[in-house]
């Protein structure tokens, strides 16, 4: 009973607040006037513990139990005030969030800054998409960076529709709050298909290929694996000596490019088609192909490098059956 009627008041405080708050920008503090503060479950005993000692005290005329109710009420009203002080004042920035597959988690970078003299103690963050609570301390007049996890479900933009500012401290009796409703949206691949067919072979036509420079005749250094990197590639002497996984990289003439073609996928669904073009997008670059991109609505030329990766992984991300974005 007392759990439903706190989901509904806070519910209804959520649209409230959202009407009158409305969007936020890139660096937002919170004033007196966006805390928000109530008691927990274990203020609600303190008080009703302090009100039956009360009744006792008035009961049996025992000064000493006055003095003990009074101090105790005294005690609360002071980690009600240091509660709501311990949240007000705060500075949150927008920072970035890397792209991920489906599947992983997107972090979310925040700035968060105490410009005053005091210590901010146990601030916990979250979002509604998030089961997951990030807390941690703010020196006064400090400032640091934090990550708020997100779990990747859908392909295409992931917003932090709104994320929540708490705190509990000093006792646990009342939970002071904040909403901060930030832009900030990282985009989500396909994930890439765990039993996709090979390549498909270079070959000219619809699904043709052409020479080019982009060979791998010669041996030309170690990176760090990536995940897609064919498994042949992989410098296992190398990466036993260094103790992380290194990949071989090669450079030369002769090697075929590759067309990764929606419509040689026939018999799959849509979102199978794009897991299977997402891993063989990760395979080609990879192997150091150069590759186009063909899926209805929209054609990326044969090219090569991270920034063509990027460009053919975020098409797929954002495909919509229309051949418009998402």
């Amino acid at each position: 009973m007392l759990s439903s009627a706190r989901e509904f008041i806070n519910r209804r405080a959520q649209i409230w607040a959202r009407r009158r708050q409305g969007p936020d920008g890139d660096l937002v503090r919170l004033e007196r006037r966006r805390a928000y503060i109530l008691p927990t479950r274990q203020g609600l005993i303190y008080g009703f513990t302090v009100i039956v000692m009360l009744l006792g005290s008035m009961n049996y005329s025992n000064s000493m139990g006055f003095m003990l109710t009074f101090v105790l009420i005294g005690l609360g009203f002071v980690a009600m005030y240091a509660c709501h002080a311990n949240l007000t004042g705060l500075e949150l920035g927008a920072g970035k969030a890397a792209p991920a597959f489906v599947g992983e988690i997107v972090r979310f970078h925040l700035f968060i800054t105490n410009p005053g003299r005091s210590p901010r103690i146990a601030i916990s963050l979250s979002a509604d998409a998030s089961d997951t609570t990030v807390t941690g301390d703010v020196a006064a007049t400090e400032h640091g960076g934090v990550s708020v996890p997100i779990a990747a479900q859908k392909r295409g933009w992931l917003k932090l529709e709104r994320l929540v500012v708490e705190t509990t401290y000093p006792l646990g009796l009342c939970r002071a709050w904040g909403w901060v409703y930030m832009d900030l949206r990282a985009l989500v691949y396909p994930k890439p298909a765990d039993d996709a067919p090979p390549l498909p072979p270079a070959r000219e036509g619809r699904g043709g290929g052409r020479l080019t420079n982009r060979g791998e005749e010669d041996f030309s250094g170690l990176r760090s694996y990536r995940p897609g990197d064919s498994p042949r590639h992989i410098a296992w002497k190398a990466s036993a000596r260094e103790q992380k996984l290194l990949t071989k990289q090669f450079s030369g003439s002769g090697q075929e490019s590759r067309w990764l073609d929606w419509d040689t996928l026939t018999s799959l669904d849509q979102e199978q088609r794009l897991s299977v073009l997402c891993r063989w997008v990760l395979l080609a670059h990879a192997e150091n192909l150069d590759y186009g991109l063909r899926v209805p609505g929209n054609t990326i030329p044969i090219s090569g490098g991270e920034a063509h990766r990027d460009r053919c992984l975020e098409t797929l991300a954002l495909f919509a059956p229309n051949g418009q974005s998402l």
